[in-house]
């Protein structure tokens, strides 16, 4: 039973012996396998796209908050009293000078008219009969055979009546006056609003507002501006020489609530006659042409003019500055393609671009878009064509 048993144990143990060998093999043929193969590599380096910093002269723009305002304003009222008998136009139509807008109730003063007529033709029967009776008794009191009072008398008598023809001409010519400011007329062209008072009503002279009329071409911006800003644009564009740094006749633009720009350019139409001491700031009437009617008197918009041209100025996109911890920054992609974090100190904008003041130079590569996957250091694959176009090429 002994001599049975000394084999199988024997071959137990080679068995034991023969497994971490085989493990220390494969441990090692895995690792020598590991080390044959190649490394993996890395992901790429992140495309971003770049725009150069530009250098150039560009003109520096100053917005002043506007409104607009028509060169006139009348408010219609009635200058004789009655009660209103017809409205002669539509609400928020343009009208001429001359056009009639209301007829108030004629018959009283053509009833007036009539009656200084009949008062003015008594006065003239009345001083034609005086003249005979003073022509009448002349040689009779020259002669003794009539007394000197009868003829002082006759003579006194014309003089009266003579005064009272011109009390009556101006009676009648009252009365005309009258009938004639029955028809309320346009007084100068322009558009015209609500009708405050409807047929029938009565109107009061003098108290009855009717309706409100402007005149619309050209209109007037008016906007505040301060005593430093008022030098310099009276520097740049003399009284009577208003030109824009292109040559332009008309430098003030326009721009409306909406943010689109007025297609008509103005000039100064005139300067306030003084400084408000209060604001420490001068009202400025701009004049701009209104042939289609899009201005109307209290819209709010921007004016915008041209104060000075700035040579050799550094732009970068708007877009390539961000802030950070209260600063502007910009990632700058160096010759190596590495990127570099700047502080820039910013100047005016200038349509879509900004001005650089201290941080970059002219012909440096700034990063507009990927700017959330870069870092101080990072190597990037720089373009100049957006990403999505290069994605669709590729």
């Amino acid at each position: 039973m002994n001599i049975q048993a000394t084999p199988y144990h024997k071959s137990s143990q080679h068995f034991y012996l023969l497994v971490p060998v085989l493990g220390l093999l494969l441990i090692t043929a895995c690792g020598s396998g590991e080390k044959g193969g190649e490394k993996k590599a890395g992901p790429p380096p992140p495309t971003v796209l770049v725009a150069k910093v530009e250098q150039k002269t560009v003109p520096i723009y100053a917005e002043y908050v506007a409104r607009t305002e028509a060169r006139e304003t009348v408010e219609i009222r009635a200058r004789v009293e009655g009660f209103l008998e017809k409205v002669s136009f539509k609400e928020g139509s343009q009208v001429k000078a001359g056009q009639l807008l209301f007829l108030i109730d004629q018959r009283p003063y053509k009833a007036a008219l009539q009656d200084a007529k009949g008062q003015l033709a008594q006065a003239q029967a009345a001083l034609g009969k005086a003249v005979k009776d003073v022509e009448r008794l002349k040689p009779l009191v020259a002669a003794d055979a009539a007394p000197k009072q009868d003829l002082d008398k006759a003579e006194a008598e014309a003089e009266y009546n003579r005064a009272s023809i011109e009390k009556g001409k101006a009676a009648v010519s009252k009365a005309e006056l009258d009938l004639k400011f029955t028809e309320i007329r346009a007084p100068i062209t322009g558009t015209i609003g609500k009708e405050e008072v409807t047929v029938g009503n009565l109107v009061t002279k003098d108290k009855t507002l009717l309706t409100t009329l402007s005149s619309w071409d050209p209109m007037r911006a008016v906007f505040s501006i301060s005593e430093s800003d008022y030098l310099t644009l009276v520097k740049k564009y003399p009284e009577g020489r208003q030109k824009a740094a292109n040559g332009a006749d008309k430098p003030f633009e326009l721009v409306m609530a909406d943010n689109s720009i007025y297609p008509y350019k103005g000039t100064i139409s005139f300067v306030d006659r003084a400084l408000d001491l209060t604001t420490g700031t001068l009202k400025i009437y701009v004049s701009f042409p209104n042939p289609d009617k899009l201005l109307r008197p209290g819209l709010f918009g921007r004016i915008r003019v041209v104060l000075e041209d700035r040579p050799n100025a550094l732009l970068a996109p708007q877009k390539a500055v961000t802030e950070q911890q209260g600063v502007n920054v910009v990632y700058v992609v160096l010759p190596d393609n590495k990127v570099a974090l700047r502080t820039v100190t910013l100047g005016e904008r200038f349509q879509n671009l900004v001005i650089v003041k201290e941080g970059v130079k002219p012909g440096e590569r700034l990063v507009v878009e990927g700017l959330q996957k870069v870092r101080p250091g990072m190597a990037v694959n720089p373009t100049d064509k957006p990403v999505t176009e290069e994605r669709k090429a590729g």
